[in-house]
This record gives C-alpha cells, sequence and structure tokens, in this order.
C-alpha cells in the first residue's frame, strides 16, 4: 500500500482534517519541472515506511506543497520557512515543525504520536456532557461553500494577527535606532548637516539656463538665467551671494574639462560658455 497525498486545496484539506479530528500534515518540498523531485520521493518513501503508513492513513491528512506554487504561497503567509523539505504537524492544540531532510523514522512516528495524543486530549476536552442538538445537514454545494467561507476567515483573520504582531516588531525596531541615535549623538556629537539654499533672482522672461554655485566649504546657491546673459551678470550676483569683494571671486567649471572663467570670460553669454541648459560653477 503507497502513500497518498490529499488532492485538493490547503484550505479544503484544512476543513476536511478538523471535519474528521485528523492531524494535518503539510510537506513543503522544492518545486520541479515534472513534479516529481527527489524531496517528494524522499517524502512519499518515508511516509510509505510500515511504522508510518498506519499512522498516517488512519489518524493524518496529508497534502504537498510545492514552492513556487499559489498554495505553498499561502502556507508560507501563516508558516515562513527557506528550507526544505520541511513537515508540519498542525492542529489547534499545538505545531510542529521537522526538518525532513534525513531524518529518522522513528523521530518522525514519535512527533505524530505526540500530536495525535494533542488531538485526542483536544478532542476529549471539547465534548459536551450532554448530546447536542442535531443540526440539519446542509445540500452538499450550501456546505462547501459555507465551509469555504468560514475556513478563509479563519486564515484571514490569522493573516491580520501576524501583520499586527510584524506592526508590532517594527515598532520596536525604530525605537531601538532611536535610542541607538541619542546614545551615539551623546558620545560622539551630533552629525552636522550641510544646507542647501536656493536663492531666488529677478524673473526673466525665459529661463534657460540654470547655474548652481558651489562654495569650497560646501554650501550651494542655485539661480536662474536666460541663455543670452552676459557672464558678467553671473559673476555680480555670486559675488553678492557670497558676500565677497567684487573681483575677489575666482569661479571656474569641472565639465568637459576644469578651467576657471576670467575676465575675459565676462563678455560672453551663457550660451557662448556652453553652460546652457545648466551648470555648476565652483
Amino acid at each position: 500500500m503507497a502513500h497518498e497525498w490529499f488532492d485538493g486545496t490547503l484550505v479544503r484539506a484544512s476543513a476536511q482534517a478538523t471535519r474528521q479530528n485528523r492531524l494535518l500534515i503539510a510537506c513543503i518540498v522544492a518545486g520541479s519541472d515534472d513534479g516529481n523531485s527527489q524531496e517528494k520521493q524522499t517524502l512519499e518513501q518515508l511516509f510509505s515506511q510500515p511504522q508510518i503508513l498506519p499512522v498516517v492513513s488512519s489518524r493524518c491528512l496529508c497534502i504537498l506543497l510545492e514552492t513556487g506554487t499559489e498554495q505553498a504561497a499561502i502556507f508560507a503567509k501563516l508558516f515562513p520557512s527557506n528550507t526544505t523539505p520541511t513537515i508540519y504537524l498542525i492542529h489547534s492544540s499545538g505545531n510542529t515543525m521537522l526538518a525532513a531532510d534525513n531524518i529518522e523514522v522513528e523521530t518522525l512516528l514519535e512527533h505524530i504520536q505526540t500530536r495525535l495524543a494533542a488531538v485526542d486530549s483536544a478532542d476529549k476536552e471539547s465534548k459536551p456532557d450532554i448530546a447536542a442538538t442535531p443540526l440539519p445537514t446542509p445540500a452538499p454545494a450550501a456546505a462547501e461553500k459555507h465551509l469555504d467561507a468560514h475556513e478563509a476567515e479563519r486564515y484571514r483573520r490569522m493573516l491580520v494577527k501576524r501583520r499586527q504582531q510584524d506592526a508590532q516588531r517594527l515598532r520596536l525596531v525604530r525605537e531601538d535606532m532611536k535610542e541607538d541615535r541619542k546614545t551615539y549623538e551623546m558620545v560622539h556629537g551630533r552629525t552636522k548637516i550641510i544646507q542647501t539654499e536656493t536663492v531666488p533672482v529677478k524673473a526673466r522672461e525665459t529661463k534657460a539656463a540654470r547655474l548652481q554655485f558651489r562654495a569650497s566649504n560646501g554650501t550651494t546657491k542655485t539661480a536662474d538665467f536666460t541663455r543670452d546673459t552676459p557672464f558678467t551678470e553671473v559673476r555680480a550676483y555670486a559675488e553678492s551671494a557670497f558676500e565677497m569683494p567684487a573681483g575677489k571671486l575666482e569661479i571656474g567649471v569641472s565639465f568637459p574639462q576644469r578651467k576657471v572663467l576670467d575676465s575675459s570670460a565676462d563678455a560672453l553669454t551663457l550660451a557662448q560658455l556652453g553652460l546652457v541648459p545648466s551648470a555648476t560653477l565652483f
């Protein structure tokens, strides 16, 4: 007798395991082109062992999930793991994750029996002392639809809870980073931030040239000029913006080649100097 996997979605597997009071076993394997990877074959051999097969067939429901599939992605949102092959023993009484690589038959059987004992205990505690009033049995289609909706809602709540936990952890990390920053500033002092100041100039009809001036101390200023503006006006603006005496400010460019724009450039326009549409002056 060979081991058989549940043929259906993860939601339906969970619903059927709950309805039949079985232990849900979800096995995660690496995806393959032919759907018959070495990891899948290893798990099938493991669950077909004489010690394991009778217990799994009668008390468990096994589903195989290949990474890269939609069902595996849904499962990863609830039980994230980067290791394959992995075996999850799932029940409302508790979950167990096992790395299936080279796992011994006796070890797997021991974990399954431990989980089944918890399943039986939870089932015994949940049974009422008096007989429950029998409910009308819904039509198969309606029952299946109701079951899917119920399981989907349960998974949605689990995802919401997990997102809330992630948000809480993120908030704690940010608080730790804030405390670390305070400690660093107490030891090393506050980090100096060089502010970039944009100085507006008188609006012109056509702002075709945007020039950025960068001083040796790191301060920058930006201004707009027309392409026909003579460089002598640019020099006068820079002397005023950096509060330098007339004729004492040396202005140069670094692209396409580094050179100083001396007084011979004052009569030329920005277009003639190749400073259109933008340039950085130092």
